[in-house]
């Protein structure tokens, strides 16, 4: 093997999660080749990895797999290989594979096995660490040239991402609009949604902001950012809000409530169970208790808690990490790992 690792993504190209993730690690490893899959109704941006396969048919067939195979070491990709053909004809080849977890969207048995679970939160290891596969954690690394910190210093305006949704309203948009009204300080908030939200909300403190933001503009405004999500592993919107320097009302759960500043997490009412690819937990969240945390930082000076944001985000920046994956990548490929 040659010393510079020849590692193929799989990526997704456009706005969501799995999208911002495969850009993210396209632009800061030495990536050798690009599988690129466009969703359908998404806007896509396959001139994000120029030079990708495309598949033809949106699943990867099996002489594009081969084209995509040819010469790596390595391949990466995030929740899911779209076609589990990749991993099986990689490993025939001696190619590893290395497979970043969504634990909710993890099975309880793989079609094929990766030669790795690399999950993105000790929650993740805790929760996928039984499947009989090797496994390690290593954090989601932040770009903080892309995600700057900005010193926010009063809580005026409150911002909330609802993205696209998500399974179980998983952001609590619904509990959310109904704190709103709860809150009676002199306090703004704005609201961006990818889909057209549900029972939008008549305040004139409230701003809608509909369909996607420029990823370069999301983190602009604002003081505070409300995320009461009811499960993750992973929560993108919190690492890029870190690292933008903002102080996070979230949920007091794993794995934010390990470091993120308890006096703004949410004790959530209860927890009930669902069954998405596995049955997990998820939080049953109170708007009065949401309402109560935006009323206990409303117009306070901030600047403590954005400063350590901003070191917390440091801490998983890839000035930081990067070395870190790259010996991890490495040690695999030499059958070290």
């Amino acid at each position: 093997m040659s010393k510079k690792l020849k590692i193929g993504l799989i990526a997704r190209c456009d706005n969501g999660g799995l999208g911002r993730l495969s850009q993210d690690f396209y632009e800061n490893l030495p990536i050798h080749r690009v599988m690129a899959l466009t969703v359908r109704d998404r806007e896509n941006h396959l001139d994000r990895f120029p030079g990708a396969i495309n598949p033809e048919k949106g699943v990867p067939s099996l002489e594009e797999i081969d084209a995509f195979l040819e010469g790596l070491d390595m391949v990466l990709t995030f929740e899911t290989p779209y076609n589990w053909n990749i991993f099986s004809r990689a490993k025939e080849r001696g190619i590893k594979t290395v497979l970043i977890p969504n634990y909710e969207w993890t099975p309880y048995k793989l079609t094929v096995d990766p030669d790795l679970l690399l999950c993105p939160s000790q929650f993740d290891y805790d929760e996928l660490k039984g499947m009989g596969i090797d496994i390690e954690y290593l954090p989601i690394p932040i770009d903080r040239k892309k995600l700057p910190f900005k010193l926010r210093k009063k809580a005026k305006t409150f911002i909330f991402n609802n993205g696209h949704g998500g399974y179980l309203g998983r952001n609590s948009y619904v509990e959310l609009t109904q704190a709103i009204p709860l809150v009676k300080a002199d306090v703004k908030f704005i609201i961006r949604s990818q889909i057209y939200p549900p029972d939008m909300i008549n305040d004139s403190r409230v701003e809608y902001q509909l369909g996607d933001t420029l990823h370069e503009n999301l983190w602009k405004e604002g003081d505070v950012f409300i995320h009461p999500h009811k499960f993750d592993g992973l929560s993108l919107p919190l690492n890029e809000a870190m690292s933008s320097g903002y102080p996070i009302i979230t949920t007091d759960m794993a794995p934010y409530n390990g470091i993120l500043p308890k006096e703004l997490l949410i004790e959530p009412d209860a927890f009930g169970e669902t069954k998405i690819e596995r049955t997990i937990k998820y939080a049953v969240i109170s708007p009065l208790k949401i309402a109560e945390k935006i009323e206990y930082i409303a117009n306070k000076d901030i600047t403590e808690l954005s400063n350590k944001s901003n070191e917390l985000a440091e801490l998983w920046s890839w000035n930081n990490l990067k070395d870190k994956y790259l010996e991890l990548f490495t040690k695999l490929c030499q059958n070290q790992h």
